[in-house]
């Protein structure tokens, strides 16, 4: 059974938890001002764009590339937050744990999942379609965005398996 225990629940945990300073402080460059930013991180995000020919992060970003960018930052960093908050609740007592797995955050984590393997889909044929990148270049930039594609789908099999993500009783054995 599928569920955010053990080894699973710690890659949950550290997949969210460094997903929040890429988020702030790299990927929130294509939708935040630059100058927003210090010169050192535009620099880091300019060396990586160029060393590995990721043109999604160039600067100008496309505006598309752009609004999916704000959807990562106005909504998904809110829930990487709660969802590592909600994670490490499960090492409480269960009558101390503010969050369950099946309940709102249950249906969170679907909707997180959906969207974020969504937004996923445009970049990753952008990434395929590019001309300008060979086939070792492009299998480098799949190996930087798919995680984002893996984890969120794992997270929505994981909710839509179970009645409770955090290891409650199966889905599918409930109406039996």
């Amino acid at each position: 059974m599928l569920t955010l225990q053990g080894n699973t629940r710690i890659a949950f945990l550290l997949f969210f938890a460094s997903h929040i300073p890429i988020t702030l402080l790299v990927d929130g460059q294509a939708f935040f001002r630059r100058s927003f930013y210090p010169q050192a991180l535009q620099d880091v995000v300019d060396w990586y764009a160029l060393t590995f020919k990721d043109t999604l992060m160039e600067h100008p970003v496309e505006p598309w590339f752009s609004s999916l960018v704000s959807i990562e930052v106005i909504f998904q960093l809110p829930f990487f937050f709660l969802a590592i908050y909600a994670i490490l609740q499960q090492s409480k007592q269960p009558q101390k744990r503010t969050i369950r797995g099946d309940g709102p955050f249950k249906s969170l984590c679907i909707i997180y999942g959906s969207s974020t393997a969504t937004t996923l889909v445009p970049i990753l044929q952008c990434i395929l379609t590019d001309e300008e990148t060979n086939m070792s270049e492009k299998g480098i930039l799949l190996g930087f965005y798919l995680p984002y594609l893996i984890f969120p789908l794992w997270l929505v099999l994981i909710a839509v398996s179970n009645e409770d993500i955090f290891g409650g009783v199966d889905a599918s054995k409930k109406d039996q």
